[in-house]
Protein backbone atom coordinates (compact mmCIF):
# COMPACT_ATOMS: atom_id res chain seq x y z
CA UNK A 1 0.00 0.00 0.00
CA UNK A 2 3.01 2.27 0.56
CA UNK A 3 3.74 2.40 -3.20
CA UNK A 4 0.16 3.50 -3.92
CA UNK A 5 0.29 6.38 -1.45
CA UNK A 6 3.76 7.38 -2.73
CA UNK A 7 2.42 7.32 -6.29
CA UNK A 8 -0.48 9.60 -5.35
CA UNK A 9 1.92 11.94 -3.58
CA UNK A 10 4.29 12.09 -6.56
CA UNK A 11 1.41 12.48 -9.02
CA UNK A 12 -0.10 15.43 -7.14
CA UNK A 13 3.31 17.08 -6.77
CA UNK A 14 4.37 16.66 -10.40
CA UNK A 15 1.30 16.50 -12.64
CA UNK A 16 1.25 20.15 -13.72
CA UNK A 17 4.98 20.55 -14.45
CA UNK A 18 5.00 17.22 -16.28
CA UNK A 19 1.92 18.12 -18.32
CA UNK A 20 3.56 21.43 -19.25
CA UNK A 21 6.77 19.64 -20.21
CA UNK A 22 5.01 17.03 -22.35
CA UNK A 23 2.78 19.69 -23.96
CA UNK A 24 5.80 21.74 -24.96
CA UNK A 25 7.60 18.77 -26.53
CA UNK A 26 4.84 16.87 -28.37
CA UNK A 27 4.67 17.04 -32.13
CA UNK A 28 0.88 16.61 -32.13
CA UNK A 29 -1.49 17.84 -29.47
CA UNK A 30 -3.47 14.61 -29.63
CA UNK A 31 -0.38 12.80 -28.29
CA UNK A 32 -0.28 14.80 -25.06
CA UNK A 33 -2.85 12.81 -23.09
CA UNK A 34 -1.46 9.46 -24.24
CA UNK A 35 2.10 10.39 -23.31
CA UNK A 36 0.99 11.84 -19.98
CA UNK A 37 -0.77 8.58 -19.12
CA UNK A 38 2.15 6.45 -20.33
CA UNK A 39 4.54 8.51 -18.21
CA UNK A 40 2.57 7.91 -15.03
CA UNK A 41 2.04 4.26 -15.89
CA UNK A 42 5.82 3.88 -15.98
CA UNK A 43 6.18 5.88 -12.77
CA UNK A 44 3.82 3.43 -11.07
CA UNK A 45 5.76 0.46 -12.41
CA UNK A 46 9.05 1.96 -11.21
CA UNK A 47 7.63 2.56 -7.74
CA UNK A 48 6.31 -1.01 -7.64
CA UNK A 49 9.86 -2.20 -8.40
CA UNK A 50 11.19 -0.22 -5.44
CA UNK A 51 12.27 3.09 -6.96
CA UNK A 52 12.55 5.82 -4.31
CA UNK A 53 13.17 9.12 -6.09
CA UNK A 54 14.63 11.95 -4.03
CA UNK A 55 13.62 14.53 -6.63
CA UNK A 56 10.14 13.45 -7.83
CA UNK A 57 9.79 16.11 -10.53
CA UNK A 58 13.18 15.29 -12.10
CA UNK A 59 12.37 11.58 -11.83
CA UNK A 60 9.00 11.89 -13.58
CA UNK A 61 10.29 14.29 -16.25
CA UNK A 62 13.09 11.81 -16.96
CA UNK A 63 10.46 9.15 -17.56
CA UNK A 64 8.46 11.60 -19.70
CA UNK A 65 11.59 12.24 -21.82
CA UNK A 66 11.96 8.51 -22.33
CA UNK A 67 8.28 8.18 -23.28
CA UNK A 68 8.58 11.05 -25.76
CA UNK A 69 11.71 9.64 -27.41
CA UNK A 70 10.16 6.20 -27.57
CA UNK A 71 6.94 7.59 -29.04
CA UNK A 72 8.63 9.66 -31.71
CA UNK A 73 11.23 7.86 -33.74
CA UNK A 74 13.54 9.96 -35.89
CA UNK A 75 11.51 9.11 -38.98
CA UNK A 76 8.25 10.14 -37.31
CA UNK A 77 9.79 13.47 -36.37
CA UNK A 78 10.72 14.15 -39.96
CA UNK A 79 7.37 13.02 -41.32
CA UNK A 80 5.19 14.51 -38.59
CA UNK A 81 1.98 15.81 -40.05
CA UNK A 82 -0.82 17.34 -38.10
CA UNK A 83 -3.91 15.34 -38.96
CA UNK A 84 -5.96 15.28 -35.86
CA UNK A 85 -9.57 14.29 -35.68
CA UNK A 86 -11.65 15.67 -32.90
CA UNK A 87 -13.71 12.68 -31.98
CA UNK A 88 -15.67 11.88 -28.88
CA UNK A 89 -14.62 9.36 -26.29
CA UNK A 90 -17.52 7.09 -27.14
CA UNK A 91 -18.97 7.58 -23.67
CA UNK A 92 -22.77 7.81 -23.51
CA UNK A 93 -24.03 11.30 -22.83
CA UNK A 94 -27.16 12.07 -20.85
CA UNK A 95 -28.99 14.85 -22.69
CA UNK A 96 -31.89 16.52 -20.86
CA UNK A 97 -35.27 16.60 -22.65
CA UNK A 98 -35.16 20.41 -22.80
CA UNK A 99 -32.02 20.38 -24.97
CA UNK A 100 -32.30 21.73 -28.51
CA UNK A 101 -30.70 18.87 -30.44
CA UNK A 102 -30.33 20.93 -33.62
CA UNK A 103 -28.44 23.64 -31.75
CA UNK A 104 -26.31 21.04 -29.97
CA UNK A 105 -25.49 19.38 -33.30
CA UNK A 106 -24.63 22.71 -34.91
CA UNK A 107 -22.32 23.53 -31.96
CA UNK A 108 -20.59 20.15 -32.29
CA UNK A 109 -20.13 20.61 -36.04
CA UNK A 110 -18.70 24.09 -35.51
CA UNK A 111 -16.43 22.83 -32.74
CA UNK A 112 -15.14 20.03 -34.98
CA UNK A 113 -14.49 22.50 -37.81
CA UNK A 114 -12.60 24.91 -35.57
CA UNK A 115 -10.64 22.01 -34.04
CA UNK A 116 -9.62 20.86 -37.55
CA UNK A 117 -8.51 24.40 -38.38
CA UNK A 118 -6.39 24.59 -35.23
CA UNK A 119 -4.85 21.20 -35.86
CA UNK A 120 -3.96 22.20 -39.41
CA UNK A 121 -1.76 24.99 -38.03
CA UNK A 122 1.99 24.41 -37.67
CA UNK A 123 2.80 22.21 -34.69
CA UNK A 124 4.45 25.02 -32.74
CA UNK A 125 1.29 27.14 -32.99
CA UNK A 126 -0.83 24.15 -31.92
CA UNK A 127 1.34 23.71 -28.83
CA UNK A 128 1.04 27.44 -28.11
CA UNK A 129 -2.76 27.11 -28.32
CA UNK A 130 -2.75 24.13 -26.02
CA UNK A 131 -0.45 25.68 -23.42
CA UNK A 132 -2.10 29.10 -23.43
CA UNK A 133 -5.79 28.32 -23.92
CA UNK A 134 -6.22 24.78 -22.56
CA UNK A 135 -3.67 24.80 -19.73
CA UNK A 136 -4.29 28.53 -19.19
CA UNK A 137 -0.61 29.43 -18.99
CA UNK A 138 0.37 33.04 -19.41
CA UNK A 139 2.03 34.17 -22.62
CA UNK A 140 5.28 34.47 -20.68
CA UNK A 141 5.03 30.89 -19.34
CA UNK A 142 4.10 29.58 -22.78
CA UNK A 143 7.07 31.37 -24.36
CA UNK A 144 9.41 30.03 -21.72
CA UNK A 145 8.27 26.43 -22.23
CA UNK A 146 8.45 26.79 -26.01
CA UNK A 147 11.88 28.42 -25.90
CA UNK A 148 10.75 31.47 -27.87
CA UNK A 149 10.07 35.11 -27.09
CA UNK A 150 6.80 36.22 -25.56
CA UNK A 151 6.23 38.53 -28.54
CA UNK A 152 6.55 35.55 -30.91
CA UNK A 153 3.90 33.63 -28.98
CA UNK A 154 1.64 36.67 -28.90
CA UNK A 155 2.10 37.29 -32.64
CA UNK A 156 1.52 33.65 -33.68
CA UNK A 157 -1.58 33.26 -31.50
CA UNK A 158 -2.97 36.62 -32.61
CA UNK A 159 -2.58 35.70 -36.28
CA UNK A 160 -4.21 32.31 -35.79
CA UNK A 161 -7.12 33.66 -33.74
CA UNK A 162 -7.69 36.49 -36.21
CA UNK A 163 -7.83 33.96 -39.06
CA UNK A 164 -10.30 31.79 -37.13
CA UNK A 165 -12.49 34.78 -36.25
CA UNK A 166 -12.65 35.89 -39.88
CA UNK A 167 -13.53 32.42 -41.07
CA UNK A 168 -16.16 31.70 -38.41
CA UNK A 169 -17.59 35.18 -37.82
CA UNK A 170 -21.34 34.97 -37.36
CA UNK A 171 -21.37 31.22 -36.70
Amino acid sequence: MRAVSRFKEIYEETKLPVLKYISSKCLKITDIEELFQETYLQVGEALDKGAAPREPEAFVIGIAKHCLSHHYTAVQRLKARISLSGGSSGEPVDIPDSTDIEELTADKVLFDEVFREITALPSDVQRMFYLHYFLELSLEETASLMGVSESRVRQRLYQAVRRLRRKYRGR
